[in-house]
């Protein structure tokens, strides 16, 4: 059987047969055991009354262990050929890594995404893989909002709140403005703050409280006209997007597979809503920094700066939510017959901090997007007109109370 099993032309019985070991009976009662070394393509015998298990991983002989990767990954994840070539000069093997997929010779692929996905020959390596959502970064906020801005809807409510319970303690304690309609004290309280009394008021009691809230009055403006002039000064932006709950609210989406299994809102693909809502879900892997780089990688632009372009776009206009979706541990689909020795090595590399010490330490691009802190310019007397329409519009409101305060002060005597 074993003249049978070396003739060339049992092609596919001799393949059969190497992959394990070939114990041949003789008739004399002698045993005999094989083993086709399929890296050094030599047979070797082992003595059958001390049976030892060799150990082949040791010395590859020049095997050219193959990776699968796309360029465009290989120029950024450079750890990954570090990683290989480490492997092959400890075992004395040949590395290349190749974008040309082809089964047969190909021993090892990165699995971008392993969600659902039942396959024996997986093995978990360094870094992680997740789906990210791209969101349009927040914007500077318009000059409008510096009147809106000082003050938070909770001051307000607290305002208006003390502004009703004076009113009802005016109302009932009150000698000269308790006799009057109840909105009309609160229309003259109001009215206190932007521009004084319009009523005549008297008494121990409420020449005391209204004194009190004048004065109070005058320091909530001020304290708004400061608020109002340094913000002139202080670049405000909008609430950026983070949260699942903020993505749902605030973004709209391609009307794709990702979307559709996320539940998010979608527009039509002959509409694009603008770049304020408009967000995107893509594969990610480590980082941010990492990832903008390899999708500029496969910009096919021929211009000049195309590549520099697209990563300033990319990164003054848009950014990763906190939010992260599907994150995975990144995979490789190893060979039988290497997937011992991936582990073994990669355990090592966990073990070590090889990993997180070879990009740390490894020179990255000196971009990195920051808000503008200060308005890059002085504050000029024109700009300071926000003040005086701010003025103009308190008188209009204290005007309007005023006529209202009439209005009611008319009806309530008749």
């Amino acid at each position: 059987m074993f003249k049978m099993v070396e003739n060339e032309d049992n092609v596919t019985i001799i393949q059969a047969i190497r992959k394990g070991y070939h114990i041949v009976y003789g008739l004399d009662h002698t045993l005999q055991i094989y083993r086709w070394n399929r890296y050094s393509h030599q047979r070797t015998t082992i003595d059958p009354h001390n049976i030892t298990v060799p150990d082949e991983m040791r010395d590859l002989y020049g095997y050219t262990i193959t990776m699968y990767t796309l360029e465009e990954i290989s120029q950024v994840m450079t750890f990954d050929a570090y990683f290989l070539e480490l492997i092959a000069s400890k075992r004395n093997a040949t590395a290349i890594q190749t974008d040309h997929y082809s089964y047969k010779i190909i021993d090892v692929l990165p699995l971008v995404n392993v969600q659902n996905m039942i396959i024996p020959w997986i093995v978990p390596s360094f870094g992680t893989t997740f789906l990210a959502v791209v969101v349009p970064r927040a914007k500077p906020k318009p000059i409008v909002s510096i009147l809106i801005d000082p003050f938070d809807l909770y001051v307000w409510i607290t305002y208006l709140m003390l502004v009703l319970t004076m009113a009802v303690t005016i109302s009932m304690f009150g000698k000269f403005l308790g006799r009057r309609h109840f909105m009309e004290i609160v229309l003259e309280l109001i009215m206190m703050c932007l521009a004084g009394p319009s009523r005549a008021y008297g008494g121990t009691f409420e020449n005391r409280i209204i004194t009190l809230f004048c004065l109070m009055g005058i320091v909530l403006v001020s304290s708004y006209q400061s608020l109002v002039i340094s913000f002139m000064s202080y670049v405000r932006y909008g609430a950026e997007i983070n949260t699942l709950e903020e993505i749902h609210e605030r973004c709209l989406f391609q009307d794709d597979s990702d979307a559709k299994l996320f539940n998010f809102k979608t527009f039509p693909d002959e509409m694009y809503p603008g770049s304020n809502v408009a967000c995107l879900i893509e594969t990610a892997r480590d980082n941010e920094q990492q990832t903008i780089i390899m999708g500029s990688n496969t910009i096919k632009d021929k211009q000049e700066n195309a590549t520099e372009r697209y990563i300033r776009h990319r990164i003054e206009n848009f950014r990763f939510a906190k939010t992260k979706f599907i994150e995975y541990p990144l995979c490789w689909l190893v060979k039988m017959h290497l997937r011992e020795l991936f582990l073994f090595y990669v355990q090592a590399v966990f073990e070590s901090g090889i990993y997180e010490y070879y990009y740390n330490n490894k020179t990255q691009p000196t971009w990195q997007y920051e808000h503008r802190t200060f308005v890059n310019q002085v504050v000029r007397t024109e700009d300071l007109l926000l003040l005086w329409y701010a003025y103009v519009v308190g008188m209009v409101v204290s005007m309007l109370c005023f006529a209202a305060e009439t209005v009611i002060h008319i009806s309530s005597s008749n």
